[in-house]
């Protein structure tokens, strides 16, 4: 039976030429409206190829603005350029959500340079030890893209990147390794000690949300790659542009695209028309994606589940921040967690408003003058709080 299924579901027509040019796996010949960020990165790293001289830079940007395909697109152009001009150089992409430990990332550092190593059992120090060892030996550059980095230093601390920027200095020799590294802001710079952080300072690229505009032109792209001729109405790409324009975020436009397209092609139809994207906007809520609430860090994470639980509890539109900030403290109570400070608190607050989980309002309430309201608008709460438990369930015990 399953046998039959499968061999109808090959024969039937599709609409997509190729699907995978849809994912957020690939990255593509060429990135639209990121050429000048791509040049930036060119001119940092001129001196890579032309001195030897390591340079560290840092990308930041919300979900879906380009940070990891630019940085890999520019990883793919510069380690054969490097090599066309007698610098031998490769780059390596890691992303720190996956490997979250220092062994890991130093493990994969050395299997990049010789699989064959044997690395189990060692310890970070010995393996960046080998690591360093072979580059100079081997007269070898590497460009360490380190993705999520603001994730691993929540995590982590700050140890390993101080080491990676340091890695040849008790050797004496040059240092070898140029670090892009990628994170939502430049906020998490603060753990890191002065040294290294004026290291990144000098190099920040904040790449900006697409507009609408921009990401019709990313989705063209994108359609002629995936799709057969004409089998997507120009309308159908312009509404998904607009949908997708109040976040900035390409990678949410490419997914409604793709699932439109599923739809089509599990209707067994030959266009992709505006309609297949209601659907598809229908299964999924583009405020809270699923992505953008992992990737919160864990008292981003406690405070919009206080605030989803205050408005289900008050079913009221909007809520005092005052209140919300004591069912923050609740919350953190049940999660073992100490509260921040105010200050801190209402930085969660004003980047969660940022990411567009969020929206603000002021109170007119004389005796609460200093307050703001908060709403979740949307997305049902009850929705939202269980997915926010969900992402915090082991946290109690």
């Amino acid at each position: 039976m399953f046998g039959e299924v499968f061999e109808e579901e090959l024969g039937r027509e599709s609409v997509f030429r190729d699907a995978s040019k849809l994912s957020p796996d690939y990255v593509p010949p060429m990135l639209v409206h990121r050429e000048e960020e791509f040049r930036q990165l060119t001119r940092i790293f001129r001196s890579v190829i032309e001195n030897k001289m390591s340079q560290h830079v840092l990308i930041t940007g919300s979900v879906g603005v380009g940070k990891t395909a630019l940085a890999r697109r520019f990883g793919e152009e510069l380690e054969p350029r490097a090599k066309g001009r007698g610098v031998n150089l490769t780059y390596l992409h890691i992303n720190c959500r996956k490997d979250k430990t220092p062994y890991s990332v130093l493990a994969k550092l050395v299997q990049h340079h010789n699989p064959r190593w044997p690395y189990h059992g060692l310890g970070p120090e010995k393996l960046l030890d080998m690591v360093v060892t072979y580059l100079n030996s081997h007269d070898a550059y590497l460009a360490l893209i380190l993705d999520e980095l603001d994730y691993f230093v929540q995590l982590n601390g700050p140890d390993l990147l101080y080491s990676l920027t340091r890695a040849a200095e008790e050797s004496g020799a040059p240092n070898r390794i140029s670090i892009i590294a990628i994170a939502r802001d430049k906020n998490f710079l603060r753990f890191l000690d002065a040294a290294t952080q004026s290291t990144f300072m000098h190099n920040v690229l904040p790449l900006d949300r697409y507009t609408a505009p921009q990401l019709k032109d990313i989705l063209n792209q994108r359609v002629g790659e995936a799709f057969k001729t004409g089998a997507v109405e120009d309308e159908t790409v312009e509404m998904i542009a607009e949908i997708a324009s109040r976040w900035g975020d390409a990678r949410f436009a490419l997914e409604l695209l793709w699932r439109a397209g599923m739809t089509v092609d599990g209707e067994g139809k030959d266009m992709v028309t505006p309609e297949y994207v209601r659907q598809a906007k229908a299964e999924v809520y583009p405020e809270v994606k699923r992505e953008v609430l992992r990737e919160l860090q864990l008292h981003e994470k406690l405070a919009l589940l206080a605030i989803a639980r205050k408005l289900r509890a008050s079913k009221q539109a909007y809520a005092l921040t005052e209140d919300v900030e004591k069912s923050y403290h609740v919350v953190c109570e049940e999660y073992r967690e100490e509260p921040r400070a105010h200050t801190q608190f209402w930085e969660y607050i004003k980047r969660m408003e940022g990411l567009g989980l969020i929206d603000f309002k002021p109170s007119r309430s004389r005796h609460r003058r200093r307050s703001l309201k908060v709403s979740i608008q949307e997305i049902p709460v009850t929705w939202l709080e269980k997915e926010m438990e969900k992402l915090l369930e082991g946290r109690k015990s």
